[in-house]
């Protein structure tokens, strides 16, 4: 279960079922093909919500920022928080894929499309409490990054930065 495997603080976090864009998440995944299960994918990222899937109703794209190691998701926030003033408050911040580009060009390394019928539980982290969560323990493999850009242009609906 999430709150155990990352020891969530009710004051910090709060559980949801509604993923919404311009949100940090941390979520309980489960891999549903044989190939992601194989590959060693994520069931618990952390995530931010970027926006629906064009193509599905239910399934939405979000940067994970476990794809990247603890120095670059420093950097990334950072970078959020110089540019854009995110994690004074609790509020709800819109970037999208050209902004996120911005910060940081390789981004799309972090890149998932996720189905919202495999989400088992969802927390929403509030923006102060966002650093606090980064670096935790990974489960997964994290993907070669010369392959993020072809594998990202690949993804269904996706229409690119």
């Amino acid at each position: 279960m999430i709150a155990d495997h990352y020891h969530i603080d009710r004051n910090e976090c709060e559980k949801t079922d509604l993923i919404q864009n311009g949100y940090f998440y941390l979520l309980e995944y489960d891999a549903y093909t044989k190939t992601a299960k194989k590959q060693g994918f994520d069931n618990f990222p952390l995530i931010y919500c970027i926006g629906p899937d064009e193509m599905s109703i239910n399934a939405f794209w979000a940067i994970n920022l476990h794809h990247f190691d603890m120095n670059t998701q420093l950097y990334i926030l950072n970078e959020m928080q110089k540019q854009y003033h995110a994690f004074l408050e609790d509020v709800r911040i819109l970037w999208n894929g050209k902004q996120l580009n911005d910060i940081y060009s390789n981004i799309a390394i972090g890149l998932r499309c996720y189905n919202r019928k495999y989400v088992m539980d969802s927390f929403r982290i509030k923006m102060p409490c966002v650093p606090k969560y980064l670096g935790l323990e990974e489960k997964f493999r994290i993907m070669d990054s010369k392959d993020a850009k072809s594998k990202f242009d690949l993804a269904p609906g996706n229409k690119g930065f």
